[in-house]
């Protein structure tokens, strides 16, 4: 099953999730499970799997079938229950996508388009702990909705976590545009329930970087701010360090692969030049020897 490159955020997870008083998880968007999995295999107690999308929510059913600690939940995140409409995704030759999937109205681009339009439950975080379908405190808030994070994290009335972890972008001009809400309106959502710090993690093509309480992200890139508590920030700041390091050690060595993979590219240039400078030469001493 596909993280969609964010192997990092799995990493930084998984490592809170060893400091969290509870082990239990909410993961909203959750698609196809790859998160769920990994966090059970991390030590994850109950991981709660919110995920709108039919398909996406019966494959979920299937693959965790004979596994108790996995519990599915077919609805929409948002900020209150009422009826929502979920447009999929698919690529623009018409292909469907298993991600991508919003209740925000998005126009279609060259690399992402919005299909089919069905109804789906909509539903508060509040709502799901009050009916008793999800747990007061968790250890890992996960959220991935495509750009409705900021309505679910004010929905979620008393649920208590550790950690909270949203997407978010500046702009992706090619796939989900604009992000709907800032990381100061997010920040001010968060600090009443004692969040005062988050690590930033921000893909750039092929690396990720994790940065401190560092809210940009470059137009055009996406990342997600993993927001953790402030009872729990002196415990795990050596993790949070680590997975830094790993991160910055790991764009390091891709920088120098993309060096040797330049100079080796150069050095078949400079080669194709020297063959063709001789050719030339013997060319000309060819000719000299015919006008003399």
């Amino acid at each position: 099953m596909d993280l969609y490159w964010q192997e990092p955020e799995l990493q930084l997870l998984t490592s809170l999730l060893t400091r969290t008083a509870d082990k239990a998880v909410i993961d909203v968007g959750g698609e196809r499970g790859a998160f769920a999995e990994e966090l059970l295999r991390a030590g994850g107690g109950v991981v709660h799997v919110v995920e709108p999308e039919p398909s996406n929510a019966e494959f979920l059913r299937t693959r965790f079938l004979q596994d108790r600690r996995v519990v599915v939940h077919e609805y929409a995140i948002t900020e209150a229950d009422t009826p929502l409409v979920l447009y999929k995704s698919m690529r623009p030759s018409g292909e469907p996508l298993t991600y991508g999937h919003t209740v925000l109205s998005r126009p279609d681009t060259d690399e992402i388009a919005w299909g089919e339009a069905i109804p789906v439950a909509g539903r508060s975080l509040a709502s799901l702990d009050a009916a008793g379908e999800l747990p007061g405190r968790v250890g890992i808030l996960k959220i991935e909705t495509e750009g409705n994070d900021f309505a679910a994290i004010s929905g979620m009335g008393p649920l208590e976590c550790d950690v909270v972890m949203v997407e978010h972008w500046t702009d992706l001009p090619h796939s989900l545009g604009v992000c709907p809400w800032s990381v100061d309106e997010m920040l001010a959502a968060l600090l009443p329930r004692g969040f005062s710090h988050f690590a930033s993690i921000v893909h750039r093509g092929e690396t990720a970087l994790i940065r401190w309480d560092e809210p940009s992200v470059p137009r055009g890139q996406f990342g997600n701010l993993v927001f953790i508590h402030d009872r729990l920030v002196q415990h795990v700041w050596p993790l949070v360090f680590k997975c830094a390091s790993a991160c910055a050690a790991g764009a390091i060595e891709q920088l120098e692969e993309h060096l040797r993979e330049v100079e080796a590219d150069r050095e078949a240039r400079l080669e194709v030049i020297h063959q063709l400078d001789a050719r030339l030469k013997a060319r000309r001493r060819g000719l000299f020897r015919l006008v003399g």
